[in-house]
């Protein structure tokens, strides 16, 4: 099932799709901020389980993700985390988990995290639209790393949400 819509005055554009994912662990960190600490937030995970994955000599196994637990403006319940090789264990606030694994409606966007915000409500209408019964929380995967690839048009941001 395929839709593409495209956000009025913003051209973000986004296909959504159903997909199947396999669980895989991870080392995650979770933490609760407001919207406007939320970039300052993911860069101190990131450096955090970066540094400890390094050290550990624990190898990555996928890219780095954000599950949003819970949402508002005032209050954000974030987890943030990178998927890594069976057997990694954490250490402190730094916590071993399972990513999702099931069905989940997915869509892609290209481009500034700045505008994940008209991204991810694009994607929330046409999910709403197709009437999927959501199954759990919302989550992101990064797929660009901007420390690689520094024009933020070719940052590519998986977007998710488990359904029934």
């Amino acid at each position: 099932m395929r839709n593409y819509n495209e956000s009025p005055g913003e051209k973000v554009k986004m296909e959504v799709r159903i997909v199947q994912l396999n669980s895989q662990p991870a080392l995650s960190i979770s933490v609760t901020c407001t919207f406007a600490e939320l970039g300052n937030k993911f860069g101190e995970i990131y450096s955090e389980i970066g540094a400890y994955i390094k050290s550990n000599s624990i190898k990555a196994a996928g890219y780095p993700f954000g599950i949003y637990h819970s949402f508002s403006p005032e209050k954000i319940e974030l987890e943030a985390g990178i998927p890594v090789e069976a057997g990694a264990a954490g250490e402190g606030r730094i916590k071993t988990m399972q990513t999702y694994g099931g069905k989940a409606a997915n869509g892609t966007f290209t481009g500034h995290y700045d505008k994940l915000k008209e991204a991810w409500q694009l994607f929330a209408k046409l999910v709403d639209d197709e009437k999927h019964e959501l199954n759990g929380p919302c989550f992101e995967v990064y797929v660009t790393d901007p420390e690689e690839e520094p024009d933020s048009s070719k940052w590519i941001t998986e977007l998710y949400t488990p359904v029934k």
